[in-house]
């Protein structure tokens, strides 16, 4: 598909079931699974459809300190940790699709409030928080940091 072909594809429809626009305003967990559960050819057109993939926001270096060692991750400011994490082969535990809240946990050394921003955070509190907890799954980078893959239950 070239250029042109590409841009009207990716225009509204009036049909809303042929309408590829409406992947992009997806969270990127839903986009995520709208594009594995599409395969193949779906997949291509809709990840011409997702965007150029340029975008305004800051990108930052997440270091993953888990059991396998450390794995470096750039992730944008916009994108939430646990997903760029798990495509970098990062082991994280999670649960959040079958309603476990509390399982995708990291550790900061020093107060997280630093790091990173927490949208819909419903597990840590804000001691917790302020001692270098957060979900990975609502976090979002608003620097370079080192993360170590643990649980504050482990402690």
């Amino acid at each position: 598909m070239d250029e042109r072909q590409n841009a009207s594809a990716c225009q509204p429809s009036s049909d809303p079931t042929t309408s590829a626009t409406t992947a992009r305003n997806l969270p990127d967990e839903d986009r995520r699974r709208l594009l594995t559960a599409m395969g193949g050819v779906g997949v291509t057109v809709l990840a011409g459809c997702l965007g150029d993939g340029e975008s305004d926001a800051a990108s930052y270096t997440v270091v993953f300190l888990d059991q396998d060692g450390r794995t470096e991750v750039e992730i944008s400011e916009d994108e939430k940790l646990l997903y760029p994490a798990l495509d970098a082969d990062v082991e994280i535990p999670y649960a959040c699709e079958v309603v476990r809240c509390g399982q995708c946990t990291g550790k900061y050394d020093g107060n997280a409030n630093e790091v990173v921003t927490h949208d819909g955070n419903q597990f840590l509190d804000e001691d917790q928080i302020e001692a270098g907890w957060l979900l990975t799954c609502v976090a979002y980078p608003r620097g370079n940091f080192e993360l170590e893959i643990a649980h504050p239950d482990e402690e």
